[in-house]
């Protein structure tokens, strides 16, 4: 293989680290995990909502995002509270604290998009992002139609 010839395998993987590696240095002074600021974004598009639905929401088992919920819940990040319907089910919610955190996401997302997009036009922008849609429904496509419920296991 010749040097100029990574396989786009290689370069989505080098993507994926990349990324990960600058989220994590931006989440840094919050002592939370790009994967936790994940868990605050989807509580606060979708609400309040049992592990097990978070875990589903998140294409995990729900084992998985105990020990990440646990520390969140200690940190005041998230609170959990029993489910009026059935006690036997705690619901997660957000708090003041990861309210005011949000914002801080939006900021790193932002600063994250803006270094992907470094030098590129607004064509070009939308092109690399209606590529890289393609390129995950083709992956979903070669798949059961129902990979997104399959959790994956950490």
């Amino acid at each position: 293989m010749e040097r100029g010839e990574m396989p786009v395998m290689g370069i989505l993987g080098q993507i994926s680290h990349l990324s990960e590696y600058y989220a994590k240095q931006m989440f840094e002074p919050y002592d939370l995990k790009p994967g936790q600021a994940g868990i605050l974004v989807v509580l606060s598009l979708d609400g309040e909502m049992s592990q097990r639905e978070l875990a589903e929401r998140l294409n995990l088992t729900p084992p998985s995002i105990t020990a990440a919920i646990q520390k969140m819940e200690k940190m005041d990040y998230i609170k959990r509270t029993p489910d009026p319907h059935d006690q036997r089910v705690l619901r997660l919610s957000l708090t003041e604290k990861s309210r005011a955190y949000l914002e801080h996401i939006k900021e790193v997302s932002r600063q994250i998009e803006e270094r992907i997009y470094k030098g590129m036009n607004t064509e070009e922008k939308l092109l690399l992002r209606r590529l890289l849609t393609q390129v995950r429904d083709n992956l979903v496509e070669g798949r059961s139609p129902d990979i997104w419920k399959h959790p994956i296991k950490l």
